[in-house]
């Protein structure tokens, strides 16, 4: 049997397709990476060895560098910073608060009992304190001692009343004890005039006051007022000032404390005290309570604090 020539014809690889996406050149590519592996290899390596020489060097110069000269540098910069550049006690003699004005103390004699009366700023927009005072005769000696508040930015009566003294305490001047100025939190209190609008809105309306015969010596003073709670907060005490006024002179004192006096509520007050004989023309009542201690608000049903 007579077998057919196979054709001798060389195979054009340029035409070969690879169901896969292989192709020829990729095929070239993956041939001449693996001939010249080591080749390529040894390179990366030198590459890597030289850039880790350079970063060692550059390293050891910085630290030597720093040791000689920067260390002494940053040394005389922290230096000139504290010493020259902030002046401490400075800033702190102008954000200091300033301290509280004090005016003269006024007496009155009320049936051998003395009743004291003490004008106070505070000059401080954003500061407050709870304070002790004491009254001082001209000797230096203190007569009476107390505990009061004052807020920011605040104008206020000082009264102590109803005082039996063994002596005329005569002339008095007022010394505040332990002044520890306090600054309004920011972060609690970013707005101290809409805090103050929204706890301090009470009113006092009506403000009737006339003077009671007793057929004694001196007649007793009648006072009619309604008070009323705008805000949205429950005071469980709101204490009240009561200066009596003739024509621009303070003549007396006196006052009244208001308790659990709820939001939204409208209370009458009626009044009557022994007069010292004093004429009375105008009676000025103005509510004195810190609205900065959470022990004057009454807890809301299911709460601690207001």
């Amino acid at each position: 049997m007579n077998k057919k020539p196979r054709d001798n014809k060389e195979t054009d690889l340029k035409n070969y397709e690879d169901l896969e996406g292989l192709t020829l050149q990729k095929m070239n590519i993956g041939l001449w990476l693996s001939l010249h592996r080591r080749k390529i290899t040894r390179i990366v390596i030198i590459i890597l060895i030289i850039i880790a020489a350079i970063s060692f060097a550059y390293s050891a110069y910085s630290y030597i560098y720093y040791f000689l000269y920067g260390r002494q540098a940053d040394t005389e910069l922290l230096q000139n910073l504290t010493d020259n550049q902030i002046d401490s006690q400075a800033y702190r003699d102008l954000n200091a608060p300033k301290n509280l004005i004090i005016g003269d103390v006024s007496v009155f004699s009320v049936q051998g009992k003395y009743d004291f009366l003490i004008p106070l700023e505070n000059p401080n927009a954003r500061h407050y304190s709870n304070f002790r005072y004491c009254l001082e005769n001209s000797a230096g000696v203190q007569v009476l001692c107390g505990d009061s508040f004052i807020l920011p930015g605040a104008k206020k009566y000082l009264l102590l009343l109803g005082q039996e003294l063994e002596e005329n305490p005569g002339t008095l001047r007022l010394v505040a004890i332990n002044m520890a100025w306090q600054r309004l939190n920011a972060h609690d209190i970013p707005d101290w005039n809409n805090y103050l609008a929204n706890r301090a809105d009470v009113q006092v309306l009506d403000n009737k006051y006339s003077v009671l015969e007793s057929g004694g010596k001196n007649p007793f003073h009648s006072l009619q007022f309604t008070v009323k709670n705008n805000t949205p907060y429950h005071f469980a005490a709101l204490p009240v000032d009561i200066i009596l006024w003739n024509g621009t002179r303070i003549v007396g004192a006196n006052a009244y404390n208001l308790a659990n006096l709820l939001s939204a509520e409208t209370r009458s007050v009626n009044l009557s005290w022994p007069s010292g004989g004093e004429r009375v023309n105008k009676v000025e009542i103005i509510p004195d309570v810190n609205i900065l201690n959470q022990d004057v608000y009454l807890p809301y049903r299911g709460e601690l604090n207001p």
